[in-house]
């Protein structure tokens, strides 16, 4: 059981990459701040929990009765008491490992964490040797986000005490350690020991594992750093090889502090051999030495190593090297007077380079500040009369946001203007003088707002559309849009992973070589899905770097092949068994482009259906189908597959239904929703999933218009249904989109 007030929670966690032109990744961490286990009751025969390795009954037999009282208090929701009674047992028996390791716990779980270090002390002071002290200590250093680096070395102290069994306060400090450094922003050292203690965890400790999904599926991290990174194997023929597996079973059993000192004695004696410099930056990765993990990684890169190797080497350093941060532009605020209140309103509003919006409360510029008197977007031109026949140059694309606000008791009436100090910058600021004319004022005041990066502002379209555009319309100019950001505008921003030049001139220094091809491999995981692979060959073409090549599994490993490169795997030579490992790799980690490439294997293959259901793997293919119309054939394939085994078919109608309303195509959403209710209209469950669906889409289905009579499906209200549907669909042009959100575009 946990102690009282172990309840999880979310929270997130706002951590800076290195060159890849993202100012900052959020990652939802789910907190276990004091998932600390204690027995509900306790069996003489298991382990001591002063963590000597020997049985209870023959280390501290003698407290075997009160440390069951005090579990049993603990048990009873009574863990003041529980902690009285540890104190009033130390003073009859100080010292005692077993007694120290429950006070500090105990004192933790309470929140007393200037008591718990004391204890803490006092435990490894008593007990220099003990592995649970140590971990205790690391478990201490842990809280509040005191000091990971220590916490981590604290940690590895204690797996160096271990003699045989891991005790459990050392399990669970690798977890509370590991949290602690992804909230630091020791990306590789955090994903290290999530992964090693969900591979220790027993098959009911779903904790772990459940930190690992929630962090690979809700974060914004590359794939790279997602994917479990693991060690080089040792080329064979070498005179060090068997001192150097002596480092792999170290790392096996959590001593990566220990394995280092081996690889830094193998590197002052034979030299900077390529595994052993990988290896080393690796493993001082995980320690939380990111200086050491980036400094090795650069240089494995440029050794003579296989081109995939090098590549996705440069490209982690390149993503945790702090000293290429790109150089940000200002997101300012800009605050004019105003001469003639309701001229400028009127000038606004007579304007097609100018769209009102409502602004909720929660993105008003200041929350101390009324709502403004008005808001609107302001576009680089005229919005288009239609959608209808739209071009991909006729987009007006939105440069700024502007916020009017009447007379207050302290400030007079004024304009403020929200614009990126970008290369649209001087245009954007001209055209709103020209739109307002004399009616603007002075500019009184320029504030910092925020920041963004110039390869953000290169890759974001922020394309806003006429009302009446259809789908379709849509779907193919943000496709070109994307293409054109991909291929004509990101080739031309300088970066300093390119020593300061852009991609367009790197392509011509063989120095630069595979900084090139390490930073368009970013650009590649940016979006973890096939959307892009068209405009990134083109672009590879453009850059004239190499196209990737397919892989063939004999010439591999393919358990350990990094899942960026499983897309380009010759699944027809792999094991059922290598491609169940693969696809449930994928899936931990949300690697959206090798599931739909391993999933399509999957269902070709019938004996495989026992392992993994082909609903599930049809399922996570949908999902991961970044093209609508290939997205559409897999769910009419999955229905025939599911209707062939005479089963319902109701969740792939339910999912197209979905689809269409996500996509804004109200007549395919009509038929789709029709074709629900003829087939499932007597199941009050699918019934039920149909108003939710609706509902999420914003759509309110009105009292009188039943979606299913006595007499069947209601045309009434089906056409009602879609006709909101089609009104209420979030559009980049919508007021407010589905669910509350502000359209307006901020850097963050």
């Amino acid at each position: 059981m946990a102690v009282a007030g172990s309840s999880g929670c979310l929270s997130y966690v706002t951590i800076r990459l290195g060159g890849t032109g993202r100012r900052q990744r959020l990652f939802r961490v789910f907190h276990l701040p004091n998932s600390i286990a204690f027995p509900m009751a306790v069996d003489h025969y298991a382990l001591c929990p002063c963590g000597s390795g020997k049985k209870l009954k023959f280390c501290c037999a003698d407290l075997a009765g009160e440390i069951e009282k005090i579990h049993r208090m603990i048990d009873g929701d009574q863990p003041r008491a529980a902690l009285r009674h540890v104190e009033q047992t130390l003073a009859t028996h100080p010292g005692r490992a077993s007694l120290l390791d429950l006070k500090a716990i105990l004192e933790l779980s309470l929140g007393e964490f200037d008591a718990a270090r004391q204890t803490i002390e006092q435990f490894v002071s008593a007990h220099p040797n003990s592995a649970t002290a140590h971990a205790c200590h690391a478990l201490s250093l842990s809280e509040q986000g005191r000091d990971s680096r220590a916490a981590a070395a604290a940690l590895q102290r204690a797996f160096d005490l271990i003699d045989h069994e891991m005790p459990q306060r050392v399990f669970e400090a690798i977890g509370a350690v590991g949290q602690a450094l992804l909230a630091a922003g020791h990306i590789v050292a955090a994903q290290a020991h999530l992964w090693f203690n969900a591979a220790i965890a027993s098959e009911d400790d779903t904790r772990a594992r459940e930190i690992l999904v929630d962090l690979n599926h809700y974060s914004r991290l590359p794939l790279l750093l997602r994917d479990q990174l693991v060690l080089r194997s040792w080329p064979e023929g070498t005179p060090w090889r068997d001192e150097a597996e002596k480092a792999t079973r170290l790392s096996s059993l959590g001593n990566w502090m220990k394995a280092v000192e081996v690889l830094d004695q193998l590197g002052q004696k034979y030299g900077a051999e390529p595994a052993l410099v990988y290896n080393r930056a690796l493993l001082g990765g995980w320690l939380a030495d990111d200086r050491a993990l980036v400094a090795g990684m650069h240089a494995y890169a440029q050794m003579d190593v296989p081109l995939d190797d090098a590549v996705e080497a440069e490209a982690v350093a390149q993503l945790l090297d702090t000293d290429l941060q790109e150089e940000e532009l200002d997101y300012v605020r800009q605050v004019y007077d105003v001469a003639d209140l309701d001229g400028i309103l009127g000038r606004l509003a007579s304007d097609r380079r100018v769209q009102s919006i409502e602004m909720p409360p929660a993105n008003a510029a200041d929350s101390d500040q009324p709502r403004p008197r008005q808001s609107c977007v302001l576009y680089d031109r005229p919005m288009p009369t239609s959608g209808v026949g739209l071009s991909r140059g006729d987009l007006p694309r939105l440069v700024g946001v502007i916020a009017i606000y009447g007379r207050q008791t302290d400030r007079g009436e004024r304009l403020e203007l929200m614009v990126d100090k970008g290369p649209a910058f001087e245009a954007s600021t001209s055209a709103l003088k020209e739109i307002v004319g004399n009616t603007l004022g002075n500019l009184v005041e320029e504030q910092l707002v925020d920041k963004v990066s110039p390869i953000e502002l290169a890759l974001d379209s922020r394309c806003y559309f006429p009302r009446d555009t259809p789908p379709e319309v849509r779907r193919r100019l943000l496709a070109e849009e994307r293409h054109a950001a991909i291929v004509e505008r990101w080739p031309d921003v300088p970066q300093r992973v390119l020593g300061g030049v852009t991609p367009r001139d790197a392509s011509t220094d063989k120095n630069l070589r595979i900084a090139l091809i390490a930073a368009v491999f970013i650009l590649e995981q940016d979006g973890n899905s096939n959307r892009d692979q068209g405009a990134l060959a083109e672009l590879r073409a453009t850059l004239g770097l190499p196209q990737p090549e397919q892989i063939d599994p004999a010439d591999h490993d393919v358990r350990r092949l990094p899942l960026t490169r499983v897309p380009r795997l010759k699944l027809d030579s792999v094991s059922d068994d290598d491609l169940v490992h693969l696809y449930r790799r994928a899936v931990l980690v949300g690697a959206q482009l090798a599931i739909l490439y391993l999933a399509q294997e999957v269902v070709r293959r019938p004996s495989l259906a026992g392992s993994i259901p082909p609903h599930e793997a049809y399922r996570l293919m949908i999902a991961a189908e970044s093209d609508l119309d290939r997205a559409l054939a897999l769910i009419d394939e999955a229905r025939q597959v599911t209707d062939a085994a005479g089963k319902s078919t109701a969740e792939w109608d339910l999912t197209e239904l979905k689809l269409h309303l996500a996509t804004g195509n109200d007549q395919r959403a009509k038929s789709a929703l029709e074709l629900v209710v003829q087939k499932h209209g007597h199941d009050p469950q699918v019934l039920e999933v149909v108003y939710q669906i609706l509902h999420q889409a914003g759509i309110v289905m009105p009292a009188e218009a039943p979606l299913v009579s006595q007499d069947g499906l209601s045309p009434a209200a089906v056409g009602t249904a879609t006709e909101s549907a089609a009104g209420r669909i979030w559009t980049p042009d919508s007021d407010r989109p589905a669910g509350g959100k502000s359209p307006i575009w901020t850097p963050s």
